[in-house]
């Protein structure tokens, strides 16, 4: 097995597809490495990687499916002036890329607050995840902020906490995706606060971008590892981590949608996935569309900039790999 490690013809295979098996694998490596006694060999591989900060990549290539994908979509309210005109087209466009990338996906359309929460609960907890490497969860809906809490609104315009969402895919409540990447996508507004973008050379908005006359927000006024001498104790994970979490726009801001083409950030996501999904990680991408995002403007003259979370992330998300990056993780 050593030979294969450090053997002069093979150096690098081992040692570059053990860092591209997940955020784990090096890790608990190491840690067979030392529970059979082969310090010295365990401490040269840490130093190894250490000094080579290679990149490392959450496992995505589980078959039929990397993956399931849940998207809830309201559209009709209670209150008829709250109707979200684009959904349509949101829903034909995620549904087509995500099936692009090798998700299961269940679309779930005009539930209330408490639909919303049984749904996710239900999903949330999928036998099938243990069959997969992550998860999806887009929503689409009017959405606000509450004591500094955000939330999206059911068709009967209850209020479901983003923060409740979280918990019930915590590593707590979905041990089955412990260690995956759990991925949020959140279309609504997240307050009333109107962004009327800044000029480089004054103060005020410089309007002269494109612009959408028929464009409306979403918004409606409602690890380590412990060892002692004689054993290896268990490798225990955060109460939350491995999420990724995408906003349609900052804190206390409406976003935006066009009543033809659909919500800003569906749009320009789906372009940019579509495209590069199999060169660039789910960061990377991000800032393929924020410069998509940032020439975006209603006919108002409002603008809108996505916000990307990471919660206890430990690698980088890429939804497909090609055959040759899939054996190292060295960046050229």
């Amino acid at each position: 097995m050593f030979d294969d490690i450090f053997g002069p013809k093979c150096e690098r295979d081992f040692y570059d597809e053990l860092c591209t098996r997940g955020p784990d694998a090096f890790s608990n490596f190491i840690m067979v490495l030392k529970s059979a006694g082969y310090y010295e060999i365990a401490d040269d591989l840490q130093i190894k990687k250490d000094n080579e900060q290679v990149p490392v990549y959450y496992k995505m290539d589980s078959d039929p499916f990397i993956g399931y994908c849940l998207i809830i979509m309201n559209q009709e309210f209670d209150k008829k002036k709250c109707y979200r005109e684009g959904c349509q087209v949101d829903a034909v466009a995620l549904k087509n890329l995500f099936e692009k990338l090798k998700y299961d996906v269940q679309i779930e359309w005009n539930k209330e607050g408490d639909q919303m929460m049984s749904i996710l609960k239900k999903f949330s907890e999928k036998t099938e995840f243990k069959n997969v490497d992550s998860c999806i969860v887009y929503i689409l809906s009017h959405g606000g902020q509450l004591q500094n809490l955000d939330y999206i609104l059911g068709t009967d315009l209850e209020r479901v906490y983003k923060q409740d969402i979280y918990s019930m895919f915590n590593n707590k409540n979905c041990n089955l995706l412990i260690g995956k990447p759990k991925i949020f996508f959140f279309q609504a507004c997240r307050g009333e606060l109107l962004d009327y973008g800044v000029s480089k050379n004054s103060c005020a908005c410089d309007a002269n971008h494109n612009t959408n006359n028929q464009s409306s927000p979403d918004w409606v006024n409602v690890s380590s590892l412990k060892f002692d001498k004689d054993r290896i104790v268990e490798m225990k994970y955060p109460y939350c981590s491995d999420m990724f979490i995408v906003h349609s726009s900052l804190p206390d801001h409406k976003s935006w949608k066009n009543h033809l083409a659909g919500s800003w950030l569906c749009q320009d996501l789906v372009s940019v996935v579509s495209e590069h999904y199999d060169k660039y990680d789910l960061a990377t991408m991000m800032t393929f569309v924020n410069s998509k995002q940032i020439v975006r403007e209603s006919a108002d003259g409002c603008k809108q900039i996505t916000h990307f979370e990471q919660v206890g992330v430990t690698g980088l998300l890429q939804f497909k790999r090609s055959k040759k990056g899939a054996t190292s993780s060295k960046t050229s």
